[in-house]
């Protein structure tokens, strides 16, 4: 497989994942009736880094795999409950899908220098 394939099947499935993951949360959140407040604190960190997704910026998805660990280990955490919501088994595969993808990208476009 060539390299700019590659990189452009990383960089779909990054801003795939990405989208996918904030509505993901954001309907879990609602199912959970959870106050605007955690809305807001819940979502902030993801919703700071969409331009530079948008844009496929490689300082951006290095950064975005460092507050991925967070959402990681939340999620790790409501998959502990003895019956988890579908939504947070979602939620937990959209985020490793999310961090693979997004080192994908930053790797082979810094080593590249595409």
């Amino acid at each position: 497989m060539k390299i700019e394939a590659i990189l452009s099947t990383a960089q779909l499935a990054t801003r795939g994942s990405f989208f996918l993951l904030l509505i993901t949360l954001t309907v879990n959140l609602w199912q959970k009736n959870a106050p605007g407040t955690i809305y807001f604190l819940y979502l902030l960190p993801l919703v700071i880094f969409i331009p530079g997704i948008i844009r496929g910026e490689i300082r951006t998805l290095i950064w975005l795999g460092f507050v991925l660990l967070l959402y990681f280990a939340i999620a790790v955490g409501r998959m502990s409950n003895p019956e988890p919501l579908f939504l947070d088994i979602v939620e937990l595969g959209l985020i490793v899908i999310l961090f693979s993808s997004s080192s994908v990208t930053a790797r082979v476009t810094q080593k590249y220098n595409l």
